[in-house]
This record gives C-alpha cells, structure tokens and sequence, in this order.
C-alpha cells in the first residue's frame, strides 16, 4: 500500500525567499501562537486540503502527486478524516480505521478528547493528522522545533481571502504560511521545501475552511459496510510502515 500522509504540517518554501532577517520576526512568531490558539479555540468546522507532493524518483526526476484531505471536527470529542481511501473516525469512545481499498477495517478503544488521540495516533501507529502541530503551537514551540528564521512577507490574496504571507526557516525545511487577515487567523495556504534533499521537494497544501456549520454527529461513527472485514489495528501499521504520516 502506498505510504500516505493524513497531513503535515511544518511544510514550506525557502527557494523564492531570500534573505530572511538575522533574527526571526517577533510578528511572524506571534501569528503561528495567535493561529495555533484560534484554531484550538474551534468548536467546530469542516476542512478540504488539496495539497501536492514532490517525489524524487531513482533517475532524479522530481514527480508531483496530488492529494485530497478532507477533515470533519467537533470540539471536544468528535474527528472524521478521509484521505483517498482510508477514513478515521472518532466517535469521543472508539476509534477506527477504515481502508475501503481493501474492503476492512481496525477499531479500537480511544483516549478521551480529540488533543490525546493526536499524540497516540503519533507515538502509537505513525500518523500525522492534518494541522496537528498548529493546534498545539505555543509560545515555547519556536525554539522547540529550531526556528531561526520568521519573517512577515506582507499582504497576498489567495483565491477570495486576503492573506498575510510569512516565511520560515528551521534546519532542513524552508516554509511559507499564508494566514487569513483578520480576527479569524485560518491557514490560506502552506508551502514547504526540504532543503536538506537533493532535488529540493516541494509540497505545497491549499485549505479551503468552513467554520459555520457544524458536521452531522452521524458522520463520526463508523458504520461497516456490507462485505467488510474486521482486523487487527496492527495490519494497518504492517501495511503502512513506520513511517505511515508521510504523505
């Protein structure tokens, strides 16, 4: 099965930015807090990431492969994602996994609270959801990862929003985030280079947000469909590799 992602975050671009300042940019700081706590602060929304990988192939050719994400969340118990054929959903109680490509599915108990079964879908099967690191960016965070360099680039428009675009650099990664203006500070757009790879791979994720209407309480609990078969969680993790956040 090929590796995939849920989502990443910490994805950016560093090859049209140059000379970010000597010393990051308390602004650009400040807005990754300022949208990691309003976006902490959502009771509810539903969210479409279309986002573009590159991958390098064995003659050095970089190819890029597209990928929908879809993210449906209740505060504080209540998560639904779908990326291609596998869906995860959580019902505050239980969790499962669905691959419909394969025709079955895992379901296990959870943790209570959407916050927790982030860390356990990390530390415990290697999946990354989407934004997990903005909800939890904090003021700590910055140098926790290693930025050393942030830098507000000005004012943008991404598709009808006005956005205001910010460039990042930690070792190894370039990235640009681009932030609804305003006081709802949702993610516009996110761009990230690997400057530590060869060939330099981009990946690039457009969000596309609805925070004004709640998500039918139906649509986190999972209902096996006709000719599915239960199996172990840890067919999944076989299946998925250590390394299955990588989209």
């Amino acid at each position: 099965m090929e590796k995939r992602c849920v989502a990443a975050l910490l994805l950016t671009l560093g090859t049209c930015i140059t000379g970010l300042a000597a010393q990051p940019d308390p602004k650009a700081l400040a807005a990754l807090e300022q949208t990691g706590r309003y976006l902490h602060a959502l009771p509810y929304f539903t969210l479409n990431v279309d986002s573009f990988t590159d991958r390098i192939v064995e003659t050095g050719q970089v190819i890029e492969t597209p990928q929908h994400t879809q993210v449906l969340s209740v505060r504080p118990d209540k998560l639904q994602v779908t990326v291609g054929v596998q869906q995860f959903f959580y019902d505050g109680k239980r969790f499962t996994l669905r691959d419909s490509g394969a025709g079955h599915y895992a379901t296990i108990q959870a943790p209570a609270g959407i916050d927790p079964l982030f860390d356990q879908f990390t530390d415990r099967y290697g999946i990354a959801l989407p934004l997990a690191d903005l909800f939890a960016w904090d003021a700590s965070t910055a140098g926790k990862v290693g930025v050393a360099g942030a830098e507000v680039i000005g004012k943008e428009r991404i598709g009808d929003q006005t956005c205001i675009h910010y460039a990042y650099r930690q070792p190894g990664i370039d990235w640009q985030l681009w932030v609804r203006e305003g006081a709802k500070p949702l993610p516009c757009r996110l761009v990230i280079v690997r400057n530590d790879i060869n060939g330099l791979p981009r990946h690039s994720v457009n969000f596309d947000w609805d925070i004004n209407r709640q998500p039918a309480s139906s649509a986190f609990t999972f209902k096996p469909p006709a000719g599915a078969s239960v199996v172990p969680l840890k067919s999944f993790e076989q299946e998925q590799g250590p390394s299955a956040g990588e989209q």
